[in-house]
């Protein structure tokens, strides 16, 4: 049996995670909420990104796995592990950083209700439901700071940076589609992902004219090569 290495181990994060933990501000702590194998919270403390953090998760099993990468990589003191629905019973202070990446918007939604407003910055991964995540960020007075479209496994990932101002706005269906930043800045990435997202609602459209709506305004867009 080979023997165990006493370097402590170095998380390696993918694409999508990695774009997460770009948005993070310096901070004191981060609450990654359902973190699953807890990488992002041992890249974070390594990094320097933030001084502690807390590997949130509803599941017995993922956590388990997150308490065993945290000691492998000897942050037991700076990583603690918690067993809990969304924020319930957690201690967000107002200048904490609360992750939420991998969970569907819906579900996002249903545990930043709970606490809202939760804290002063919140990075944001939808896996799904993102018009209707962003909409409901605005009218609850969250405003998207910066948004990235880091492609992993051949899908791009909306991840988003969010801030509490206290002021609700609308977003047009535009807007929510496709993110107000990400069609102010225009990155890259942007192209490619207005095409597959044009490809998505026109399918769908059948059901729902708002999509078709939302698929004509991205065709001008798409024509007037952003």
């Amino acid at each position: 049996m080979p023997m165990r290495s006493d370097i402590p181990m170095t998380a390696v994060l993918s694409p999508r995670l990695k774009a997460a933990a770009d948005l993070v501000p310096a901070c004191e702590c981060v609450f990654d909420i359902g973190t699953d194998h807890a990488w992002l919270p041992i890249w974070l403390v390594q990094n320097g990104r933030c001084r502690r953090a807390v590997a949130a998760d509803l599941r017995t099993g993922p956590l388990e796995r997150a308490a065993r990468h945290i000691h492998d990589a000897d942050l037991d003191e700076q990583i603690e592990v918690a067993q809990t629905d969304g924020l319930q019973g957690l201690d967000c202070g107002s200048s904490d950083v609360i992750v939420l990446a991998g969970l569907g918007g819906n579900e996002i939604m249903r545990i930043l209700e709970n606490r809202n407003p939760a804290c002063r910055s919140l990075i944001l991964q939808p896996m799904k439901s993102l018009p209707e995540l962003r909409g409901w960020l605005y009218g609850q007075g969250y405003r998207i700071e910066r948004e990235s479209l880091p492609y992993d496994r051949g899908r791009y990932y909306p991840v988003m940076s969010c801030v509490y101002t206290g002021q609700k706005e609308d977003l047009a269906l535009l807007e929510a589609w496709a993110g107000p930043v990400l069609l102010a800045e225009r990155p890259p990435s942007l192209q490619p992902y207005l095409r597959l997202l044009q490809l998505r609602l026109l399918r769908h459209g059948r059901h729902n004219p708002d999509f078709l709506t939302v698929a004509r305004q991205i065709g001008r867009l798409l024509e007037d090569q952003i």
